[in-house]
């Protein structure tokens, strides 16, 4: 049946979108001109990431956050080290159950969790 995460895939405004996901460490392996968009392949420690470049779509919901996917988490070692490498902005740093984490945004706005 399943045997895990195959990719996750993203739609970004411009390619300063694709930048902040190579900026987390991703790097781009593929990448598709289709006229109409432009979709990018990048990988991380097993982790792909489908990035569909293209201003036409709507901004992403956020109050009331619409159907669907919500977040997806990346885990680090150390959250202060990761932000501080990525120069991102961040929420507050929480700790729930003896476990750290908070929340980044990409450059549309998409909230990545990140966890420690």
């Amino acid at each position: 049946m399943i045997k895990g995460l195959h990719h996750i895939s993203i739609i970004v405004s411009k390619e300063e979108g694709l930048l902040f996901y190579k900026r987390l460490g991703f790097e781009e392996v593929k990448r598709i001109e289709r006229g109409y968009d432009s979709v990018v392949y990048l990988e991380t420690c097993g982790i792909t990431l489908e990035i569909y470049i293209d201003p036409t779509h709507p901004p992403r919901v956020d109050r009331p956050e619409a159907m669907g996917v919500r977040h997806f988490a990346l885990q680090v070692d150390n959250i202060e080290e990761a932000l501080k490498a990525w120069d991102v902005l961040a929420e507050p740093i929480r700790e729930v159950d003896g476990k750290r984490y908070t929340f980044i945004r990409d450059v549309d706005g998409l909230p990545i969790e990140i966890q420690e």
